[in-house]
């Protein structure tokens, strides 16, 4: 009689394994992402030119991001801006999935997530989720730079990770030290990130034109969920400490909503059945021309 082996979890794999699988699932998604290009206005127009200018990047008027994001993004510098491109689109890929992986989520989870439209509207923007996915991956106050980058994708989760942190006194250092530093680096780059916010709202499409931020009269829902977590400490606080970033926010697109789509996929999955039909629903129904603009398929 021969005993059945149950075959092991992608979790129970070893490390090495796990490694070399990443790495080749990346190269597989940068050559798909290479030959099948998305528009990806974000990084053709404000984040690859930010790539060149690491120490200018609020020379690109439209970039308005913190000014080490540009540091971060250096590196895909030296690839051609098509190639970057694919890097940059695997990275939003493969880190979103470890987020996922390291959170114990389930192929539903990921599934869900990355056939939802916050994902594949990130995809078709050429945005840059994945900084601040580096930070929720990290999860302390070492990933707090990260997420600064992108605060709108989910700042406020900063109140579950400092509850949990053991030496509290130390949680804010790395963002306090990076702030200081930026200051000899970029000089006074505060101004210089307002010039450019106000340049964006003047535009004819301006920044918080294509906002779907409930700000400011979400604001006493946000405080009512920091409020709750502080005091209750709930089960699942790093995602609604997600959440209610949203509320405070007075600007964010359907792709910075990425993160807390995949934490409400691993956390509660009926709820993010609903919220994905929900989410395709809006921009079909609603904002048919601006959905086949975020899609790609108008210039």
């Amino acid at each position: 009689m021969y005993t059945k082996i149950k075959p092991k979890s992608i979790y129970e794999l070893p490390t090495y394994i796990k490694i070399i699988a990443g790495v080749v699932i990346f190269i597989l998604f940068t050559i798909t992402f290479l030959f099948f290009p998305t528009a990806s206005v974000d990084w053709h127009y404000t984040f690859y030119p930010v790539s060149q200018l690491p120490l200018h990047p609020y020379d690109i008027r439209t970039f308005v991001n913190l000014p080490w994001t540009a540091i971060i993004l250096y590196p895909l510098n030296f690839f051609s801006e098509n190639f970057g491109l694919a890097i940059n689109a695997s990275l939003n890929t493969m880190i979103i999935v470890l987020l996922i992986f390291k959170r114990k989520g389930s192929a539903v989870s990921l599934i869900l997530t990355l056939t939802s439209f916050p994902f594949l509207s990130l995809l078709a923007n050429g945005s840059i989720e994945w900084i601040p996915a580096l930070g929720f991956l990290l999860q302390n106050g070492y990933g707090i730079p990260m997420i600064l980058t992108k605060p709108q994708s989910g700042i406020f989760v900063v109140f579950t990770w400092f509850r949990s942190a053991k030496k509290k006194w130390l949680f804010f250092m790395p963002s306090i030290l990076v702030i200081i530093v930026s200051f000899y680096a970029w000089g006074n780059w505060i101004g210089e990130l307002i010039s450019n916010v106000q340049y964006m709202s003047n535009l004819h499409i301006g920044l918080f034109t294509v906002s779907i931020s409930p700000f400011p009269w979400g604001i006493p829902f946000g405080l009512a969920l920091i409020y709750y977590i502080l005091k209750y400490k709930p089960q699942h606080s790093e995602l609604l400490g997600t959440l209610s970033t949203f509320f405070f926010v007075p600007y964010f697109v359907p792709h910075s909503l990425t993160i807390l789509f995949a934490l409400l996929a691993i956390s509660y999955r009926r709820i993010a059945i609903a919220s994905w039909v929900l989410l395709w629903l809006h921009p079909i129904l609603i904002h048919w021309g601006t959905f086949i603009q975020i899609l790609g398929f108008q210039h």
